[in-house]
């Protein structure tokens, strides 16, 4: 049965998006195939794509992040705060990622040194985040149109090049292969020897850092920072490092490649359902029976039921 669930996982991920990609061709025709609407999928699925190969070093020992939509809203709302009164763009990315790696920082401190669970210690950075933003903002925008957006070059030389760091660090580094360990078996790790406390919370700064990097170019995309922006990024991405075959409970199998086929499942899947005319309620359904069903196939389970973290 193991076996069976890690190759169903792995071969998958594949199969759904090319069947997607497929169902949705004949179904909304040439509306969904034109290079407008791949564009959009594209520069949808960015975002989700950046965060989601950063946050998969946490979910490699077993570790979940829901802070990640908040923590990117504050980023870009003090990013957008400091280039105001300084007027240097360089400082939108040094700002973004210093303020992403900070709250990483801190909310790996919170879960590892306390002990708290990562779901409540995330909880807690993303209700500070959210209403730090709120407050500054009150209903407000700050606007930073006068500046351009990246080309696609440039966007996508960060993300290939992040992509293949992070790549190299979970399967060729000891912060990426002990994490994995931990997610294993954390009593293991930690009997033999592993510095399970700082290499989880590594985890979360290298998962900041993604964070701040997709903040930048989510800022310059949209030229105006406002308190919705981030909202229900935790869940999407969540969501599509599930469908791209990543188990929740961390360990050996982890790989990048999740977040890459999960966010263009995901993206790819929402826009189809869209052009076809499904309502936006019904598409959040169906994605929580599809969401259900993968986690039935890849999460480690026990005698009693889904394995405790």
């Amino acid at each position: 049965m193991t076996r069976i669930k890690r190759y169903l996982s792995g071969i998958l991920p594949v199969a759904g998006l090319l069947i997607v990609f497929v169902v949705f061709s004949i179904l909304g025709g040439s509306q969904f195939y034109r290079t407008q609407n791949l564009m959009r999928i594209i520069m949808q699925a960015y975002t989700v794509m950046m965060v989601g190969i950063g946050v998969t070093m946490i979910h490699a020992h077993g570790g979940i992040d829901f802070s990640v939509g908040a923590v990117l809203a504050l980023s870009e709302m003090i990013a957008a705060i400091v280039y105001k009164r300084v007027g240097a763009p360089v400082l939108l990315i040094i700002v973004a990622v210093l303020v992403a790696v900070g709250c990483g920082l801190i909310t790996g401190v919170i879960t590892v040194k306390l002990r708290i669970p990562p779901f409540i210690s995330s909880l807690c950075m993303q209700f500070t985040c959210r209403g730090i933003v709120n407050t500054v903002l009150q209903a407000n925008s700050i606007g930073v149109t006068e500046l351009s957006e990246p080309g696609w070059g440039v966007k996508l030389a960060v993300l290939i090049g992040f992509g293949l760091i992070v790549f190299l660090i979970l399967n060729f580094t000891k912060v990426g292969k002990y994490n994995k360990a931990i997610g294993e078996n954390i009593r293991a790790a930690r009997s033999s020897g592993i510095n399970v406390d700082l290499y989880r919370i590594a985890a979360y700064v290298i998962s900041g850092v993604a964070v701040g990097l997709a903040a930048y170019f989510d800022l310059l995309r949209n030229g105006v920072m406002s308190t919705n922006v981030g909202y229900g990024l935790e869940m999407s991405v969540i969501t599509a490092v599930v469908l791209g075959g990543l188990s929740l409970s961390g360990g050996y199998t982890t790989s990048m490649r999740s977040a890459v086929l999960g966010s263009l499942l995901i993206i790819m899947m929402t826009n189809g359902l869209t052009i076809v005319g499904v309502p936006i309620s019904y598409i959040g359904i169906i994605q929580g029976i599809i969401f259900l069903l993968v986690i039935l196939f890849t999460y480690k389970r026990e005698s009693h039921g889904l394995l405790p973290r």
